[in-house]
């Protein structure tokens, strides 16, 4: 014989409750709080909400069979009961305890009729459309609340149609109804897992919605969203997980309250199981999501905890889709950096994940990765390939990676080529991490050294960002060091030198860190009568004086070579 089907219990009213037999237990209250001394804490509270009931009810908009009348009288009767004769045989701490529950049931189920006794706002001919939205979202709302479990199971299946299109106002509403939704504990009483799973879709449909996702983000940091996502995550059913993953993406990304929260609760297993066995959507959502986590350094022992997290995320660069390819490439990156995006240096964490990276052959599916990309510009270029550059030159970090990964350099110096700013951006940084660890041996593998310090120079000389520039100065210098070739090549560009020393200047926006490496390529030309006029010229001096005075690393070996190029030009050649 077949199991019954599961039931929810119905939240609609009792037939024989009237909104005047409520209005009757309304007005019996206060004369009775005034008998009792326990009423005197909570009385403030309970007196605002018996007001708004009172005027809520009194309303001619008011639903005379409102769901909300059974509930209401219950807990009017309830209050009633602490100052009855026989009350203090309860004992105080049992009255006090009813009082501080009745307060609270009695300001939610107060907020509730209000909404139902408010009349629909006439439209406008100026915003009709914003208004007819709003009026329906005030519905859905009320049905949320209040509705028998059929009807909050429609409210959710037209939320969930209409998130992307709801204008900023709708949306300030319904999201906090679905977060209220999924506590079991409300008033409705608790709901159905196919009802849970819906306010979980509903959610996800929110996340990719620009209007609702900084309610959703609001949201999660007052009320309980994030406890009940991770416990979607846990579900069996792949369709509740997707749609967790989906809704946890934006929100982890907002705020490292709720990534902690998700690590916490064990997302991290939860997130690789998705990783692992998945939907293509869930996949990528779920590692978006580890990419997140993995951005604040303080979360990294939950993944050191996890010893399947580095070969899946491995597995997914080989065999996710493209979008899933680039966020398990973006998780790997910061998972191996060295200094994580919130901020904080490298504690060992990010060490034992480059060298368990390594022995789980991370560097051939990097080289997998890029021999399919091709590292082509412009349109064919695949998202994941600049976070593929930045988790190469995290591993490039160790020396000894750095000597067996020299062979990615030509990949590397390819990628400078890149219609992108962050894939040139992180390209020059890994070219700079090899060559400063790699050497010679680095060097022999890029074959067009001229074309390679070409593209650095343009870099420095017209690239906006200023994290590029810096990249770029880092990159010249390491291969300028490494190679008289290259040092002939920056020579005979006309903008190296006039790039070079515009990095100088500190209101040109660059780090400190930046200016040493535009000081180290100026001292690696130095010796070059030619480039040390096209400094001077530039205002080199000035610069560097200042520099001087900061001790910056290399600045007075410039200055000295400067102060030398001014000697000579006192005396005419004869």
């Amino acid at each position: 014989m077949p199991p019954p089907p599961e039931t929810e219990p119905e939240s609609g009213g009792d037939p024989a409750v009237s909104v005047a037999e409520c209005l009757r237990l309304l007005e019996a209250v206060p004369a009775a709080a005034s008998s009792s001394p326990a009423f005197r804490r909570h009385w403030p509270s309970i007196s605002a909400s018996l007001a708004a009931l009172s005027a809520a009810l009194s309303s001619p908009s008011f639903p005379p069979a409102a769901p909300l009348l059974s509930p209401l009288a219950a807990a009017l009767s309830a209050l009633l009961s602490a100052t009855a004769a026989d009350a203090p045989r309860l004992g105080h701490l049992h009255t006090v305890s009813l009082l501080s529950s009745s307060a609270a049931s009695l300001a939610q189920l107060a907020a509730d009729a209000r909404l139902l006794a408010a009349p629909p706002p006439p439209p406008s001919s100026s915003a009709s459309s914003s208004g007819a939205a709003d009026s329906s979202t005030d519905a859905l709302v009320s049905r949320l609340r209040q509705g028998s479990a059929a009807s909050r199971a429609a409210a959710l299946e037209e939320l969930a149609s209409t998130a992307a299109s709801l204008p900023s106002s709708a949306a300030a509403l319904a999201v906090p109804a679905v977060a209220a939704l999924l506590d079991s504990a409300g008033a409705c009483g608790d709901i159905l897992p196919s009802t849970r799973e819906r306010a979980v879709a509903v959610l996800a449909a929110f996340a990719s919605s620009s209007a609702a996702c900084r309610f959703l983000s609001e949201e999660s940091l007052s009320a309980s969203v994030v406890p009940h996502l991770c416990r979607a995550l846990e579900s069996s059913g792949g369709g509740a997980a997707e749609h967790a993953c989906l809704a946890l993406l934006p929100l982890t990304a907002a705020s490292r309250d709720a990534a902690a929260a998700v690590a916490a609760r064990g997302g991290v297993a939860a997130l690789l199981s998705a990783c692992a066995g998945g939907t293509p959507a869930a996949q990528a959502s779920a590692a978006g999501v580890l990419r997140n986590l993995a951005s604040f350094p303080d979360l990294l022992p939950w993944f050191l905890d996890e010893p399947a997290a580095v070969p899946l995320l491995l597995q997914l660069v080989s065999l996710g889709t493209p979008r899933a390819q680039e966020l398990a490439l973006a998780c790997l990156q910061n998972l191996t950096s060295a200094a994580g995006t919130a901020g904080g240096g490298d504690d060992g964490h990010q060490q034992r994940l480059r060298v368990e990276a390594f022995q789980e052959g991370a560097l051939a599916f990097v080289r997998d990765y890029l021999d399919a990309a091709g590292t082509r510009g412009g349109g064919d270029e695949p998202a994941g390939l600049a976070p593929a550059l930045g988790f190469l030159r995290n591993m490039a970090s160790f020396r000894y990676i750095a000597e067996i990964a020299s062979g990615f350099a030509a990949h590397v110096a390819a990628a400078l080529g890149s219609d992108r700013s962050a894939t040139r951006t992180e390209a020059a940084l890994a070219l700079a991490e090899l060559c400063g660890n790699a050497g010679g041996k680095t060097r022999r593998e890029v074959v067009e050294e001229e074309a390679v310090v070409r593209r650095l120079v343009w870099m420095m000389d017209a690239a906006k960002a200023a994290s590029e520039r810096g990249a770029a100065a880092r990159a010249l210098a390491a291969l300028m060091a490494a190679s008289g070739a290259c040092r002939k090549a920056f020579r005979k560009d006309e903008r190296g030198v006039a790039a070079a020393v515009r990095m100088l200047d500190p209101a040109a926006g660059g780090r400190d860190e930046d200016r040493r490496f535009a000081v180290a390529v100026l001292v690696a030309v130095a010796q070059s009568r030619r480039c040390r006029k096209q400094m001077v010229a530039a205002g080199a001096c000035g610069f560097v004086q200042g520099m001087v005075a900061e001790e910056v690393e290399g600045a007075k070996k410039l200055a000295e070579c400067l102060g030398k190029g001014k000697m000579l030009g006192v005396f005419p050649r004869t």
